[in-house]
């Protein structure tokens, strides 16, 4: 059966735009497996003529302290900023006082802050509990960052639990921290997981606050390290690439296997 002509144009839109998206990690993947002399030629789009796995090692040799450093950041900090921000969201959202939307707006505003506003008060605060250049450090940085939203995505979730549930389980004398732990926690396990989904993702790609938290090469995290793999004196875009491409890997997995989870936990959220 023939497909009406503006099925077929919207079909080939689509797939114009999925090619464009694309794009970027076709020309990661192909430049990571080039020669240096391919690379010197710039010939970036074009495939590589052979596989340069070597690239690879290279990369992986210098970013390895790098990735280590990010997981033992990332992890805790993910954590952290999941479980006061669930506390947080369950506050927001079960919890009626007089100034209950103001607070919930409050956070909402923290949440989409460009984080570079407070950097400055944020590297003085870690400076004067002496945590600068230390992944304690760091991990605080990012749960105070990153736990607004943390409360912001729970609170929505939150809030399409039927309040009679709570009704009901306080009058078999469950009370709001028991309610919390044993009823709304597994209820919400894909709020949750959405939530550190993308919390994780946040931590693992930013760049600025591990740039301007550390010194040295011991406590950086991997995408300061990756920034200056493209080399002082040549632009070694094929070293940089694979160490993207490595780099990368930890969120692709995540979102490859949770990726499902991911998409219902959020859909949930905004279905009420």
């Amino acid at each position: 059966m023939k497909q009406p002509p503006s099925r077929q144009v919207w079909l080939a839109c689509m797939g114009f735009l999925a090619l464009l998206w694309l794009l970027p990690l076709y020309t990661m993947l192909a430049n990571s497996l080039k020669t240096i002399r391919e690379i010197a030629q710039s010939q970036y789009v074009l495939p590589p003529s052979g596989l340069e796995l070597r690239n690879y090692v290279v990369a992986l040799g210098v970013l390895r302290h790098g990735l280590v450093n990010s997981t033992l950041v990332a992890l805790p900090a993910t954590a952290l900023a999941v479980l006061l921000g669930s506390w947080a969201g369950f506050f927001l959202s079960r919890l009626r006082f007089r100034y209950s939307q103001t607070v919930f707006f409050a956070a909402t505003i923290a949440t989409f802050l460009p984080y570079q506003i407070v950097l400055i008060p944020l590297t003085q605060l870690l400076a004067d509990l002496r945590l600068i250049n230390t992944r304690p450090g760091l991990i605080v940085a990012y749960v105070l960052l990153n736990t607004p939203m943390a409360a912001l995505i729970t609170a929505t979730f939150f809030q399409t639990v039927p309040a009679e549930m709570q009704e009901a389980a306080a009058l078999d004398g469950c009370g709001p921290v028991a309610f919390y732990w044993r009823i709304l926690l597994p209820v919400a396990q894909l709020g949750l997981l959405s939530t550190a989904i993308l919390i994780f993702t946040t931590i693992w790609n930013e760049f600025l606050i591990p740039t301007a938290m550390t010194q040295g090469t011991f406590n950086q995290l991997a995408t300061p390290v990756l920034a200056g793999l493209k080399g002082n004196y040549a632009q070694l875009w094929h070293i940089q690439m694979a160490g993207a491409t490595l780099t990368s890997l930890p969120p692709l997995v995540i979102f490859v296997f949770l990726g499902r989870y991911f998409v219902s936990g959020l859909m949930a959220g905004t279905l009420k």
